[in-house]
């Protein structure tokens, strides 16, 4: 360690006695191991009380090596209480990892590989501690050797959209800029705790990826989606809203669902920059034509032919209409877990779920998509969201009940508990 990069707890107390008291101070020190040296630290408020919090970094002796521990503390009237302490690595000096408390969010900052970083933000609001974003960025790799081609994503926990950007690392020039929205698929049997969405999916404008013009708003057409998986099922359930049904004998001039899946697993581009190319064997849709809401009833559609001769008979639909909701339908499309997996991994996929909408009998080419991925084109999966599936969701948003550790605290210091 290098002095010059670290605190002793004197030094670190004197930087904080400007704005609290020795006492209160002293509630921080008393959390931290003895004889470690702290590399950075942050005030803010992350928590929504008001209140001035502290995140820092400190190194103990014996710790692994480059690892540092990361500790947030909550401002709690006249003492700092402890909420969380995470692991943190870094590459090369402690200084790597840093910190940002800005609107609401402690943003923790780390240097992953040569070219490669990632910042995560946390809020300590509505009595959880959790993860409310991540952005990250490296460059892509081809036969072991990083390219000139640069990747960044952005993501939100909180609405589940993500930003993702392929660029050239040297140059100025953008290769792909997209948003969508990710959908997190869990076990089926899990209850999820407060503040973890499982829906994406919104009725604002944002959704309608072509045909504007042709889209009156949320009452015209919308779409949301979730998904479930068990031991051989993923299932997924599609609300969509479409105030007008029209039916044709083809599609292009029908209203319909898709539900589009990328098996190919592949970066939206080459490591050359150059775009992407995708076999027709790694591609497999679901249709589901409206009808007319009368006589002529929802209609399914397998689309890939080569991935529907594999699976296709283990997968089934159901239609339930709303009844407290005009035009309001709730789809159920079970698909088989295997269509996800390599090997025994369950591996993320390109996705997206799509409504086009025909409002104008006469107009048919006058349709709008709505499209759980902003830059949907249709037939081209470099235009895809994604999903991925999550076997701990506690572990995957860092989350943490702050109420039951605080009732956990008074009952140690009335010596109910030990």
């Amino acid at each position: 360690m290098v002095a010059s990069d670290s605190l002793e707890f004197a030094g670190f107390a004197q930087a904080l006695s400007p704005i609290f008291s020795p006492e209160k101070i002293a509630t921080i020190l008393s959390n931290l191991p003895p004889k470690c040296k702290i590399f950075g630290f942050d005030i803010g408020e992350y928590s929504g009380d008001d209140g001035m919090d502290v995140v820092l970094s400190a190194m103990h002796d014996g710790a692994a090596r480059k690892s540092m521990d990361v500790y947030f503390f909550l401002n709690d009237g006249s003492r700092f209480r402890l909420l969380r302490t995470l692991q943190r690595r870094y590459v090369l000096e402690p200084i790597e990892v840093g910190f940002a408390i800005e609107a609401g969010v402690c943003f923790v900052t780390e240097k992953t590989g040569e070219y490669a970083w990632r910042i995560t933000g946390y809020t300590a609001g509505d009595g959880t501690f959790r993860r409310v974003s991540e952005w990250t960025t490296n460059r892509m790799r081809t036969g072991g050797r990083e390219t000139n081609v640069g990747y960044e994503r952005s993501f939100s926990y909180e609405t589940l959209i993500a930003d993702e950007h392929y660029y050239g690392s040297n140059s100025n020039r953008t290769f792909i800029r997209q948003k969508y929205y990710d959908l997190p698929v869990y076990p089926a049997d899990l209850s999820l705790p407060d503040g973890m969405r499982s829906m994406i999916g919104d009725s604002s404008g944002l959704m309608i990826a072509s045909g504007g013009s042709s889209w009156y708003g949320p009452d015209d057409c919308s779409i949301f989606c979730s998904a479930q998986y068990d031991s051989s099922t993923v299932t997924f359930r599609i609300r969509a809203h479409d105030d007008r049904l029209l039916y044709h004998a083809w599609a292009d001039s029908a209203d319909h669902l898709d539900l589009l899946f990328d098996l190919s697993r592949r970066n939206r581009i080459r490591p050359d920059g150059t775009p992407q190319t995708y076999a027709p064997a790694t591609q497999f849709g679901i249709r589901i034509i409206m009808g007319d809401g009368g006589m002529r009833t929802p209609v399914v559609e397998l689309l890939g032919e080569a991935v529907a001769k594999r699976f296709g008979d283990a997968v089934s639909v159901t239609t339930v209409p709303d009844a407290a909701e005009f035009q309001t339908y709730t789809f159920t499309v079970r698909v088989p877990l295997a269509l996800f997996t390599n090997g025994a991994a369950l591996q993320p996929t390109g996705f997206v779920c799509v409504y086009h909408d025909v409002d104008h009998d006469g107009m048919r080419q006058w349709a709008s998509l709505a499209a759980t991925a902003r830059e949907y084109i249709p037939g081209n999966p470099t235009t895809y969201g994604m999903l991925h599936f999550i076997s701990d969701p506690v572990a995957e948003y860092e989350w943490e009940n702050l109420r039951v550790i605080k009732l956990a605290e008074q009952l140690q210091r009335a010596g109910i508990i030990p």
